[in-house]
């Protein structure tokens, strides 16, 4: 991993987000008012067609952009979904923090795997008066960074509902080994434009009516919704370490499978999941016993952790027979549950994790599920940043179970000791303004329909 951007609830890049983790903050707030009529939708009894929670993880100024930074116009950007100029603001952070020149990347074997789901905000902009066009499909999420950067690599949209962007990563390290690509852009992106995904899951009792994702918590009652993009840049680590570039952590085994047939789509299989996490240690080379971390998918359901636990304690307990020796946690207690994007968060963290040396804290796990016996097992949820608990080489391990059924684990080790020669460039400087189509009969700035009906066409690729 030799360049990463983050832009996710309470933090606007990678360094913010590290403090925030180590300082063991929740970024969930209310519902903003610009996102719908929180008051009409929020009922605490779950009315049909209603939301049992009023709270989520929401990135500031997502109505924000600075189209002349991508060469478009006021128009075109505005028509622009919300999630790919998040992606496109996060690619060209990555970037730069890899210490690259958009000119060291142009034409270049570079692909980009995106772990994302497209929202209906394309139905503003008809609805504004406009064709939004081609360029608003699922697919081209990843395609307007590929098409911005003039990168040459395949270009693939992942989408296995909340393993999608740990998939994507899988993905794109294959793709690497093969040599389909010389280096990928890799990560996530979900923006909450509107209910949708608060209705369908207060209806399967899955959100927390109290607004807070108790991951492992005898309380534990759903998670929280949350929206973010986080961005990796990934070569080979011979060719890192001979072109001197800097290492953040490296990836070095993943795998992804699936639960097959069980009592129902969503319900997780925990033979499944003990088995990707076997491979990608196998693949990794390394022993569960060598594991000083574990970032879990951890949803906060009391039925699901302990399953994921199990499943974990039953790979573990080949190899070790200690106890609390391996930190777990959640990001999704920090930041919330930010579905597509969900997976590239958790790995984030962890690569913040094994780089610094530092596990940080997971939020409210005050009196472990009695469902499992944590005390009895390799684990142990830190309440507070800590050095990390293993001697050795750092190693960590991440999971992300999508619905449906497609399990992802990816192993993470810290960086071997190099001396780069290539330094982070400074962060892009962006001229953000609002511009954004709200929902029709909202207040707010929209582009009338005729200025709708002037976009430039140099720049009608965009749309």
């Amino acid at each position: 991993v030799v360049g990463m951007a983050v832009r996710v609830p309470g933090a606007a890049d990678a360094a913010a987000f590290g403090t925030l983790l180590r300082e063991g903050r929740c970024a969930i707030g209310d519902v903003p008012a610009s996102r719908w009529d929180v008051a009409a939708l929020y009922d605490a009894k779950g009315r049909p067609g209603s939301s049992i929670s009023r709270w989520g993880g929401f990135v500031d100024g997502i109505e924000d952009f600075d189209p002349d930074y991508f060469n478009m116009s006021e128009a075109s950007a505005t028509c622009l979904d919300p999630a790919v100029r998040l992606l496109l603001e996060g690619a060209a952070a990555c970037l730069r923090d890899a210490g690259l020149e958009d000119a060291d990347v142009r034409r270049q074997n570079i692909g980009v795997y995106v772990g994302a789901r497209m929202g209906d905000y394309r139905l503003r902009a008809a609805q504004a008066g406009t064709e939004a066009g081609l360029g608003t499909d699922q697919n081209f999420i990843a395609a307007h960074v590929a098409h911005h950067f003039d990168l040459r690599g395949a270009n693939f949209v992942v989408d296995s509902a909340c393993s999608s962007s740990l998939t994507a990563l899988h993905l794109a390290c294959q793709a690497i080994l093969s040599g389909d690509s010389a280096q990928v852009l890799v990560g996530g992106v979900d923006v909450l434009l509107d209910e949708e995904v608060y209705v369908q899951f207060s209806k399967a009792r899955a959100l927390s009516p109290g607004g807070r994702c108790r991951t492992f918590d005898q309380h534990a009652d759903g998670f929280v919704p949350g929206e973010g993009c986080v961005v990796l840049l990934l070569k080979r680590l011979d060719l890192a370490l001979a072109q001197g570039d800097r290492i953040h952590a490296v990836i070095e085994g993943s795998a992804v499978n699936n639960d097959g047939r069980t009592m129902g789509l969503t319900t997780p299989n925990p033979e499944a999941q003990q088995d990707v996490i076997r491979a990608a240690l196998a693949r990794a080379g390394r022993g569960a016993q060598e594991v000083g971390m574990v970032e879990a998918h951890g949803t906060a359901t009391m039925i699901g952790d302990p399953i994921e636990l199990k499943a974990l304690n039953d790979v573990f307990r080949t190899a070790t027979t200690e106890r609390a020796c391996c930190a777990i946690g959640s990001v999704k207690t920090n930041i919330g549950h930010l579905l597509s994007a969900a997976g590239a968060a958790g790995l984030a963290k962890v690569i913040l994790a094994v780089r610094d040396g530092v596990v940080p804290p997971s939020l409210f796990c005050d009196t472990p599920n009695p469902r499992f016996d944590l005390a009895a097992s390799p684990f142990f949820v830190p309440a507070q940043a800590a050095p990390w608990p293993r001697p050795g080489t750092r190693v960590a391990g991440v999971s992300a179970f999508g619905l449906g059924g497609t399990n992802a684990h990816v192993v993470v080790a810290e960086a071997p000791p190099h001396q780069p020669v290539r330094q982070a460039l400074p962060p892009p400087r962006y001229e953000r303004r609002r511009l954004w189509l709200d929902r029709p009969g909202a207040v707010g700035h929209t582009l009338s329909l005729l200025q709708l009906q002037f976009i430039d066409p140099a720049q009608s690729e965009v749309l």
